[in-house]
């Protein structure tokens, strides 16, 4: 019964190449005669097993298979569909001719299990060469991720790497920067950059670097959701990538450090920026106007939060005595306190700018 298949495996490789480009997505994408031949040689692989004298199922020759089928960008996470596809096909031509020779039922069932055993060994070999493709792949685009926002890539280099990563040297890119942890909601948000801020012709170029995921973004990624800090550096093009890198790591240590979530740049962070700035002059000025208050003790920090909640709202009463859980009029209180002990009226914009630096500064020491 094998051997009469053996004529009839160009025509059922035609007829599940037709399939194949009907029912799975990404097929109709691939030159038929190269789907055509691969289903071809797969077909030959499960007959010369059913022909074999032994129960070993030997995978070398397609996992070899596999990898040129790779190379020619076909899916192999389809691969492993269609190679089941194909042995269910052959066993039913043979289950037509079984059942014709009046071959009792067991034998037919244990024939196709048999069958069916080798299609999912087939289909393993499969996967196993995927995993190694995405683990070398993964490996290279990291280097070359970590070469790019390094400034480690030479002109001629970058033109070559940038072909084999499918960057386009005249487009601008966003860097975006935040921490890895392998958790659930940081995988979300790779695969929600990935859909999201691709392009049809440009894909996410992301790589885990020293244990922060870095991407870089075709386009921004407007309304996306984020629980923690997301550092976006401004749009560049590749050769300018560094520097956009740089603004994206700045920004997410300043954002994790003041609490600030979802996607971030500098010009969103407001003044925060600042506050890294004249180490010098910040301690003699808190020197000046801030260890009055903390002299103070336990009475002194209450004050010093509350004022830093009143800026935080704006300078509201209101929303800061709802958000501390006191009375507006201990606000009130705590305020005229503030000026008092510090000498720094926050109804003066110098005094008020002054305050805020200050206390924002210390707020920051203080959560390290």
């Amino acid at each position: 019964m094998i051997s009469e298949v053996d004529p009839e495996l160009n025509e059922i490789a035609a007829d599940l190449t037709r399939l194949y480009r009907d029912s799975i997505p990404v097929y109709d994408r691939v030159n038929r005669d190269t789907i055509e031949q691969n289903t071809r040689a797969v077909l030959s692989m499960v007959v010369a097993q059913l022909h074999s004298d032994s129960a070993h199922t030997s995978l070398d020759e397609l996992a070899a298979l596999a990898r040129t089928w790779a190379d020619q960008q076909i899916p192999l996470e389809l691969v492993a569909h269609s190679i089941q596809l194909g042995a269910r096909r052959i066993f039913g031509v043979i289950r037509e001719r079984a059942t014709t020779q009046a071959l009792p039922a067991t034998t037919i069932d244990e024939m196709q299990d048999l069958t069916w055993e080798w299609a999912t060994a087939y289909a393993a070999a499969v996967h196993t060469v995927l995993q190694e493709r995405a683990v070398a792949g993964a490996t290279r685009r990291a280097d070359f991720l970590r070469r790019l926002v390094d400034g480690g890539l030479s002109p001629t280099a970058l033109t070559m790497e940038a072909r084999n990563h499918h960057v386009n040297l005249h487009h601008s890119y966003l860097v975006a920067c935040t921490a890895w942890d392998e958790t659930a909601a940081t995988s979300d948000l790779l695969a929600a950059l990935r859909a999201r801020c691709s392009t049809p012709d440009l894909p996410v170029i992301d790589a885990v670097l020293d244990m922060h995921l870095v991407a870089l973004l075709p386009r921004t990624a407007d309304g996306l959701l984020r629980s923690g800090p997301v550092g976006l550096g401004p749009a560049a093009l590749p050769a300018d990538v560094p520097s956009s890198y740089q603004h994206a790591r700045r920004a997410l240590e300043i954002a994790t450090r003041y609490g600030r979530n979802g996607l971030v740049d500098l010009a969103s962070l407001g003044p925060l920026p600042l506050l890294g700035l004249g180490d010098d002059a910040a301690s003699m000025l808190a020197e000046q106007h801030l260890a009055p208050l903390l002299d103070s003790g336990a009475a002194g920090q209450e004050i010093a939060t509350t004022v830093a909640t009143f800026l935080d709202c704006d300078r509201r009463v209101d929303d800061t005595a709802t958000k501390l859980y006191i009375h507006r009029n201990t606000v009130r209180n705590r305020l005229t306190r503030f000026g008092e002990l510090t000498g720094l009226d926050i109804d003066r914009t110098d005094d008020l700018v002054l305050a805020w630096w200050l206390l924002n500064r210390d707020r920051a020491a203080a959560a390290q």
